[in-house]
């Protein structure tokens, strides 16, 4: 199969995006389903989904495995939600499955994973990043380097990780 394809984070949602959009696909996982509480937003998803018009669309777990090894790389490990990894894991799916994605994101964090998985990606509500920076977390106490994905706290001596670029 051939095409466009955008893949939407919850930003999609809330931020209005046309979802009657023709001329691509639209999917977006699970958890980005889920996220969509606001009376409004929801009732424009499930409109979209009634028509067929938004797909949902589950990663699979080699994918997300894949997307948790390459924020640790990047160093945004600590930054990303269940859903950024969702929605970053489907992008790289699809995209290996041949076809064009685009991801709809504000998300910083998942904007700079993504440029380093070279998936494309379009801000709504912001700016977006202009380049890939690459990132360390550190523990401002002790110097601890962390490289496990999730971890926010350090664990020598429990102070809050902090991101800082590398150099």
């Amino acid at each position: 199969m051939t095409g466009k394809v955008m893949v939407l984070d919850t930003t999609a949602f809330l931020a209005g995006l046309p979802l009657m959009l023709y001329g691509v696909r639209l999917v977006a996982p699970p958890s980005v389903i889920e996220e969509v509480r606001d009376d409004e937003s929801r009732s424009r998803l499930e409109t979209a989904m009634l028509l067929e018009r938004v797909e949902v669309v589950k990663p699979r777990e080699k994918y997300k495995w894949r997307v948790k090894r390459a924020a640790v790389k990047v160093g945004v490990h600590g930054s990303l939600s269940e859903t950024d990894v969702e929605v970053a894991a489907l992008a790289l799916q699809l995209k290996e499955e041949g076809l064009e994605v685009e991801v709809v994101t504000d998300d910083y964090a998942l904007q700079n994973l993504l440029a380093s998985l070279g998936v494309s990606y379009r801000s709504l509500r912001t700016r977006g990043i202009s380049r890939l920076v690459r990132y360390i977390l550190v523990c401002p106490a002790c110097g601890y380097t962390s490289r496990r994905y999730g971890e926010r706290r350090c664990p020598v001596c429990g102070a809050p990780l902090v991101k800082r670029p590398r150099s």
